[in-house]
């Protein structure tokens, strides 16, 4: 069967982009890249790139993300948020992203770049530098949606180690919400919806070892 188009379609190319977030220092940290090619060269963008023939969006994501920075490991978690089609966002034609939030494990990460990419780096989300096409609009609306994920899912284990403690818990939150929390209000709060359990061990330090939890069986966040 041939597909016949009708004569006002117009081609259409398809790309994804990767808002890959992490943790250091208790801020929250996007990965970046800074673009070799026209257009927008050396200017910082997120990591992203068009879609093979046969290639699943999340494989595509996971291929732009390890190409364009050089990180090999896999994210905790990786999911669609939102798709941008809006005409004339790429001066190149008419292009439509699909955007990818990602996870990136707790620790250090390290960049490198890669063969289409100056450089890669870790930048404070909430105050990014100067982004190429309409990835500060992406930005933006992957940390509004890694917010609100916050209230009714628990992706902010995701940015933890296996086990933790409350105020590390609440210090990933501060990082996402970008605002201090009340102490009191917040462990009431998550002691409450039984996403974590106490690991049965403490870690020492000064004062009084500090009580360990772990994620409850149920509450992985996991890819979507």
């Amino acid at each position: 069967m041939t597909l016949t188009l009708p004569p006002q379609a117009t081609q259409v190319g398809l790309a994804v982009d990767v808002v890959a977030f992490a943790i250091h220092q208790d801020i929250l940290h996007c990965l970046l890249i800074e673009r070799a090619a026209l257009p927008h060269a050396q200017t910082w963008a997120l990591p992203g790139g068009f879609v093979y023939v046969g290639e699943e969006l999340h494989e595509a994501a996971l291929r732009e993300l390890r190409d364009e920075t050089g990180v090999e490991l896999e994210p905790r978690h990786l999911e669609q948020f939102y798709t941008f089609g809006a005409i004339g966002r790429d001066p190149r034609g008419r292009i439509v992203s699909v955007a990818h939030l990602a996870v990136l494990p707790h620790g250090t990460v390290r960049v490198m770049g890669g063969a289409t990419t100056l450089h890669a780096d870790w930048f404070a989300a909430h105050t990014p530098p100067p982004l190429a096409f309409d990835h500060a609009t992406i930005l933006e609306r992957a940390i509004k949606r890694l917010q609100l994920r916050l209230e009714y899912a628990n992706l902010a284990l995701e940015f933890l180690p296996e086990t933790f403690t409350l105020p590390e818990l609440q210090s990933v939150h501060e990082a996402i919400l970008n605002k201090t929390l009340d102490k009191r209000n917040f462990r009431k709060r998550l002691l409450s919806q039984a996403i974590m359990m106490p690991s049965g061990e403490r870690r020492s330090g000064v004062g009084r070892p500090a009580q360990l939890y772990r994620r409850a069986k149920k509450a992985r966040a996991g890819l979507l």
